[in-house]
């Protein structure tokens, strides 16, 4: 320490010395010049230069001392001086432009004041003389003041400072910012989080993710990194975006396509071109070449999804299941006793439906064990298409009447034959699986005119034993046994008509006006009376016990012809209505 002393006396002593040369110097160079005001300037700048030169002297010393001292506490506090400087250098940047800007102010102010003074050293030349000497004086007593400080504090009150600035830059660092790390999977970046033990957090909770997702065990291997970062205070890390990314870089899951009918998803391909292809093979059994447009009536949609990545696609199960149907046919079988009206009136249906449900089934010759369909099956897709027709269609020849007082009303005889015309017809049909459901016209030409053809009609009044073309109940009663299959005296048997059970001796009627072709006894019949109607067809009534009616009769629809009876094969008294068109049995209830 006393060596130091002795070293600041030395300095301040040379200081001093060249100090007082310098002012000589001055002086001398001072009375040489023309110009009062630029010297009286020189003399203030080498003034100020000489204390602010003793200074940094002194300044120099102090701090090598203090750097001794301090060397091993600035080792530990160089990594916080550091960051402090980096946090700095902003603020720096601002208070050295600041700083600029006031330099600027200040020279401009002593240009002023160089003016000013030039303008006065003329008149004050001996008073600036006296000034320097009293001013140079007054140095040195600055000088000795400092040394004096200087030699009762060997560390720099400039360190003291700069601790102080370091310090309060740490406090006001830690309170600005919060450390963070910077996560890098394989080189990129994915996110910021707050801890290792954050990250190591999220990478379980990928792993669990894509256990549930795979069904499997999954660990999550990728190469991991942290680099340190500063957040600004109250900024908050995204674990969840990290932890989204770090799910996205596994491949647990991949894009695919799902299609849906109805709101319903019914599987999944890679692309939409397998779907599409899927769609076409339903459609394809129903378009023709005179399709021109085709849809599915249900609310079909293909759009993209994702899917686990050990998802397993089948395309000939979905295949099968887009060409199925949604609700299966249902068949009931002839059974004993079941007739073509009775298994409609099961099934919720009129006979005419159930006739369209059937087409190749003759109602009035059912089997035992033959299948009707009373539910057609109803398709998962239902594909609408529109096909053009162009057809031929026969226009009917018109026809005029004239009156012939020899035929009876109501009938027809040709006189003179026309012919019939030919229209092309071009129409737009729109068809529902292959049935079609509407038909639009879209033009008409005539191909062949149609010529009249004249017909005779009778004006004869018809007797009242004449067809009426209808047939009434013949009798009132209760209906024991239908029109089909049974089972009687033991065994099964076809029940050709309709018995009508009523009591002994109930009046039996005509069902229509026409000839009696047969009166008596016939077979299991017993007592029968059969009746031929104008338009062909034959009605029978057996098991009378009396015949009112002779053959060759002619009736009128409603007349008596006979009287319930059980005569020959019978278990109580009613009447076998039969109706026969062509020979053939047919069931009575079509017709009533």
């Amino acid at each position: 320490m006393r060596n130091s002393q002795q070293d600041n006396e030395q300095n301040m002593k040379s200081l001093r010395n060249m100090a007082q040369d310098t002012a000589e110097r001055a002086k001398r160079r001072l009375k040489k010049l023309a110009d009062r005001a630029k010297a009286t300037t020189y003399l203030w700048k080498l003034s100020a230069g000489s204390v602010a030169a003793e200074y940094k002297a002194t300044a120099r010393v102090t701090t090598a001392a203090c750097k001794a001292k301090l060397a091993p506490a600035a080792a530990k506090v160089a990594p916080a001086i550091a960051a402090c400087k980096a946090k700095a250098a902003p603020a720096a940047q601002v208070c050295k432009e600041k700083a600029a800007s006031a330099a600027m102010v200040c020279s401009d102010l002593a240009r002023v004041a160089g003016v000013s003074s030039y303008r006065s050293a003329r008149k004050g030349w001996g008073k600036a003389s006296v000034w320097g000497k009293e001013n140079w004086e007054k140095a040195g007593v600055v000088a000795s003041r400092v040394r004096v400080r200087v030699d009762r504090h060997p560390v720099s009150p400039l360190l003291y400072i700069t601790l102080l600035c370091v310090g309060v830059g740490a406090i006001a660092f830690n309170g600005m910012y919060t450390k963070a790390y910077v996560a890098y999977v394989d080189g990129h970046e994915v996110g910021v989080v707050s801890s290792a033990e954050e990250l190591s957090s999220i990478v379980g909770n990928v792993e669990t993710r894509v256990a549930s997702v795979l069904g499997e065990e999954y660990n999550y291997d990728a190469e991991i990194t942290l680099a340190p970062t500063y957040l600004d205070a109250g900024t908050q890390t995204n674990a969840r975006a990290v932890e989204d990314a770090l799910f996205a870089d596994t491949g647990a899951m991949m894009d695919a396509y799902a299609i849906s009918v109805d709101g319903q998803e019914l599987g999944y391909a890679q692309t939409s071109q397998e779907l599409e292809e899927m769609l076409d093979q339903v459609a394809e059994p129903y378009l023709t070449e005179q399709t021109v447009e085709h849809k599915f009536t249900q609310d079909v949609e293909i759009f993209p999804v994702e899917l686990p990545s050990n998802t397993e696609f089948n395309a000939d199960t979905l295949q099968t299941t887009l060409s199925g149907n949604k609700e299966e046919a249902e068949y009931v079988t002839v059974e004993r006793g079941d007739t073509f009206n009775s298994i409609a009136e099961a099934a919720g249906l009129t006979g005419d439906e159930l006739e369209q449900l059937n087409p190749d089934v003759e109602s009035n010759r059912l089997t035992v064990g033959d299948q009707l369909l009373v539910k057609q099956a109803v398709p998962l897709l239902t594909v609408e298409t529109v096909v053009t027709e162009t057809y031929e269609e026969t226009v009917q020849s018109p026809v005029e009447y004239v009156d012939n007082p020899n035929l009876y009303e109501g009938t027809t005889r040709l006189k003179a034959a026309g012919q019939d015309g030919v229209e092309q017809v071009k129409a737009r049909v729109t068809q529902i699986n292959g049935v079609e459901t509407q038909r639009e016209e879209v033009s008409r030409t005539t191909v062949q005119e149609a010529t009249t053809t004249y017909m005779y009609q009778g004006t004869k009044e018809k007797p009242s034993t004449a067809s009426t073309g209808t047939f009434a109940w013949p009798l009132s009663g209760t209906i024991t046994s239908r029109f089909g299959y049974r089972d009687i005296f033991g065994g099964s048997s076809f029940h050709s008509g309709l018995d009508i059970a009523a009591p002994y001796g109930t009046q039996i009627s005509a069902a229509d006006g026409g000839t009696v072709t047969f009166v008596g006894w016939r077979g299991s019949y017993g007592q029968t009376v059969i009746i031929t109607h104008d338009n062909g067809m034959v009605t029978y009534y057996a098991h009378c016990s009396s015949l009112l009616v002779n053959t060759g009769d002619k009736v009128y629809q409603g007349q008596a012809i006979a009287r319930v009876g059980m005569t020959g094969t019978a278990t109580g008294y009613h009447c076998h209505f039969e109706v026969r068109v062509n020979g053939q049995s047919v069931d009575p209830e079509n017709y009533l």
